[in-house]
């Protein structure tokens, strides 16, 4: 069984699937899918086949311009949703 953890000798790898985002971004598929595809800034990404691949450091620089805002609330609702996605197996 693979896990997400590099190897201390393995080189850092600048291009990332969704699977190997996922672990990195400790976030599910269905929310870096919801990212990449937003009507307004998007989390850009590359798709090469059938493959979506997206810059490890473009997703850093992206997750740095959407800083939590000291005025919003936590979405509980829409974390219990994810978890019960993700319990059940449900997209």
């Amino acid at each position: 069984m693979q896990t997400g953890r590099r190897q201390p000798d393995a080189p850092i790898q600048e291009w990332l699937d969704l699977r190997a985002l996922q672990d990195y971004a400790c976030v599910s598929e269905r929310t870096l899918r919801s990212w990449i595809h937003r009507a307004e800034d998007p989390l850009p990404a590359s798709r090469v086949g059938s493959k979506i691949l997206v810059r490890r450091s473009v997703l850093d620089r992206w997750l740095e311009g959407h800083p939590l805002r000291p005025t919003e609330g936590v979405d509980v609702a829409g974390m219990v949703d994810e978890m019960v996605r993700e319990i059940t197996g449900t997209n």
